[in-house]
């Protein structure tokens, strides 16, 4: 079934920069049927970071709010009630694991069972060397923080004994409401070793704004890799994104492709949720309805379609 997601980052940026703006679109997208709302993820930028970033098309300035994601997840959770809420993608080697253990449980509980928790490994060295967490070995890491999250969940008393840390006898309530099955996906590069990781350790891949066609043979490599490991390839899913253009440009002055084309695009390259960002496309909040409709529309349309064939 198509899904559609919006990310909140920099929309508080349509009602004069107040966070509440972010909860004012949050719940209008909940409203209107958006299936996810989503918050990326950064405890620090440096000045270095962002020069070297830009270069690439990284779409944010410097001085964008970049709000903790679970912290202002737990925000939109009370004003929403019916759309999933994701973060896409989260940092979580920044993170001690057993803190990232409890920080999703309790998300989890706080949204009733929402949360579609997206993980990655980050690109700042900076950003590691100021929370004091190794850069290198980052990609090991989070496998072991995936073991120790799920062991915490499933109850206590939790044991595990990795390269990084290990215990016994320990209990971390609450508990999420989706148990130790709190679904856990990765945005990472779409490397043969990343997807291998992704088949074995996750429910699916969160891809970066990328071409429909490097989408569409990662979604056949993701399948290939389901089918070595003896896992159904429909239980993997993919969530992509739509192009992020520069902060205060127009998708039409970039030469962009209409953000509903590209949608229809992504969903027919193997995506099964669609991820969109207003702020190329809209200049108030007042016409973000109008920015989600034929997006909702193109969704349905969509999911009609592939049902009837």
């Amino acid at each position: 079934m198509a899904r559609l997601g919006f990310n909140l980052m920099g929309v508080d940026e349509l009602y004069g920069g107040r966070f509440s703006g972010i909860l004012e679109a949050a719940a209008l997208a909940d409203r209107a049927g958006v299936d996810l709302l989503v918050l990326p993820d950064h405890v620090t930028i440096s000045e270095q970071a962002h020069r070297d970033r830009v270069t690439v098309g990284f779409p944010y300035p410097i001085s964008t709010n970049w709000y903790e994601p679970l912290t202002a997840l737990a925000a939109v959770a009370a004003v929403t009630e019916r759309a999933r809420l994701g973060t896409n993608v989260l940092v979580a080697p920044i993170r001690p694991a057993v803190l990232l253990a409890k920080q999703l449980a309790t998300l989890d509980v706080i949204c009733g069972g929402r949360l579609d928790a997206g993980l990655g490994a980050g690109w700042q060295v900076e950003e590691y060397r100021v929370t004091e967490r190794p850069f290198e070995g980052r990609f090991g890491y989070i496998e072991e923080q995936v073991a120790v999250c799920r062991a915490l969940w499933a109850g206590g008393p939790a044991a595990h004994a990795g390269r990084r840390l290990d215990f016994t006898d320990l209990h971390s309530m609450p508990v999420p409401v989706q148990g130790a099955d709190l679904r856990l996906s990765f945005g990472f590069n779409p490397t043969p070793r990343a997807i291998e990781r992704i088949v074995r350790l996750g429910v699916g891949w969160w891809a970066a704004p990328m071409p429909v066609e490097a989408v569409r043979a990662a979604v056949a490599g993701i399948r290939e890799e389901c089918e070595r490991a003896g896992r159904d390839p429909a239980s993997v899913t993919v969530t992509a994104a739509t192009t992020l253009v520069a902060h205060g440009r127009t998708a039409e002055e970039v030469g962009a492709m209409p953000v509903v084309e590209e949608a229809q695009a992504l969903w027919d390259a193997g995506a099964d949720c669609v991820i969109v960002h207003p702020l190329a496309f809209v200049r108030s909040a007042e016409e973000l309805p109008e920015f989600l409709k034929p997006l909702l529309d193109a969704r349905d349309a969509h999911h009609s379609r592939t049902t009837l064939s």
